[in-house]
């Protein structure tokens, strides 16, 4: 145990906190919008079909790159994917911040689907994976890794949500956070530049290794498959209610644009608790268990979001469940690649697993936010959130389950070794 400790290094946890922090900002110029999706609305000047088509060009190029971006991640350099991806992104997101229009914001969201996808993914869950070595166990690194990421996201928030508010005009206040978040965004670039090395006499082995080898690898073993399925349905539950949180704090409980994005922020103050809880429960019950409990509270708590009633009474009833819901969701996250280690997937080919499980685990970015704009769209903002909620109830439902088919996967597995 101790000899696994002395692995982290002042330098390894320089590398650690860099991957934290980029893991959230690098997402952010997409993801802002669930803080202030009526912002990207008048910015944009396009209508919520709109606003959802721009997302669902990134969800594409996202699933359409997690796959090949698994593979690039167990071929090339975390140095050169991390800078490139990282730099990339800034450079986009400074585009962005010109409000271009609706044809360019396509292409804008587009092209960040590739760079923090293809070239960056799966090399973020795969360094993050090898620091479970120094940290004796993948499923607290994994956790951890989550946590720093949300102890910068309340810190880089908080900021950006006070950068907003200096704004009379939303759209202006937009500008300036997306400038912001770009600004973060280049010097994770620059760091991750000096901080990582190139490739390791492991590494430099693996990337000889046969393409079609790693692929089989990977294809033959069904816990990777179940665990995409968990994935999906947990991840689709918590990633789009999140994306809608502010419509659904001003459609149904009167909040105003300003108090929904302080609500969101004041949320973010929850995740790392969750992610630290999340990682820590992992490794002492198996990543499978701790993921169906987090997804069972982001069921719980999704439930009581949909049934409190329509009135601004119930707004500070609201921020509170949707606290305790971004709790749950940090846990989840944390878990999401924990059972790899479960699945009997090595080290080496954790890139390759990482691409098959995004690819799946995250293709309700595809169509879901494209269901949720027609709604929007030709229903009544309540009766359509509400809708909607039903549907991301189903999704963890379904996940639900194939936990359970994990867990007779896993008892197969042990009992397969022990003979």
């Amino acid at each position: 145990m101790s000899a696994q400790k002395s692995k982290l290094t002042f330098k390894a946890l320089i590398q650690f906190i860099v991957l934290g922090i980029g893991a959230y900002i690098i997402y952010q110029p997409i993801y802002e919008k669930n803080t202030y999706y009526e912002a990207f609305i008048q910015g944009f000047n396009i209508t919520n079909t709109q606003f959802a088509t721009m997302f669902s060009a990134f969800s594409i190029v996202s699933l359409i790159a997690y796959f090949p971006g698994g593979i690039i991640a167990d071929k090339f350099s975390p140095r050169k994917l991390l800078t490139f991806s990282f730099i990339s992104t800034a450079l986009l997101a400074l585009w962005e911040s010109t409000f271009p229009s609706y044809e360019v914001g396509i292409f804008i969201f587009g092209a960040m689907g590739a760079t923090t996808t293809l070239t960056f993914w799966a090399a973020l869950v795969k360094a993050t994976r090898q620091f479970g070595k120094a940290m004796a166990g993948e499923s607290k690194a994994l956790g951890f890794q989550e946590g720093v990421r949300n102890v910068g996201k309340m810190l880089i928030a908080t900021v950006a949500v006070w950068l907003f508010s200096r704004f009379a005009a939303i759209e202006d206040g937009l500008v300036a956070v997306l400038r912001y978040d770009a600004v973060i965004t280049l010097a994770c670039g620059v760091a991750s530049w000096f901080v990582f090395s190139d490739d390791s006499e492991e590494e430099s082995a693996v990337y000889k290794e046969s393409l079609i080898k790693q692929l089989a690898q990977c294809l033959k073993n069904p816990a990777v498959w179940v665990v995409s399925l968990i994935v999906l349905g947990t991840y689709s539950m918590s990633a789009n209610l999140s994306g809608y949180v502010t419509k659904i704090g001003t459609s149904k409980f009167s909040l105003s644009v300003q108090m929904a994005a302080v609500a969101v922020m004041i949320s973010t103050y929850m995740q790392p608790v969750g992610s630290f809880i999340g990682g820590w429960l992992g490794d002492k019950m198996g990543a499978t268990k701790a993921l169906a409990l987090s997804t069972l509270g982001l069921m719980c708590t999704t439930a009581v979001v949909l049934f409190l009633p329509k009135s601004p009474a119930m707004a500070i009833p609201f921020i509170l469940t949707y606290l305790v819901f971004t709790g749950f969701r940090g846990a989840a996250r944390g878990q999401y690649y924990g059972p790899l280690r479960e699945a009997g997937v090595p080290m080496v080919l954790s890139g390759t697993a990482t691409g098959l499980i995004a690819t799946i685990g995250y293709s309700g970015d595809t169509f879901l936010p494209i269901i949720s704009g027609k709604l929007l769209d030709t229903m009544y903002a309540t009766a359509a959130m509400e809708t909607f909620i039903v549907i991301l109830l189903a999704f963890g439902a379904f996940s639900l389950v194939m936990t359970f088919v994990m867990f007779k996967i896993i008892k197969s597995r042990k009992a397969s070794e022990e003979k």
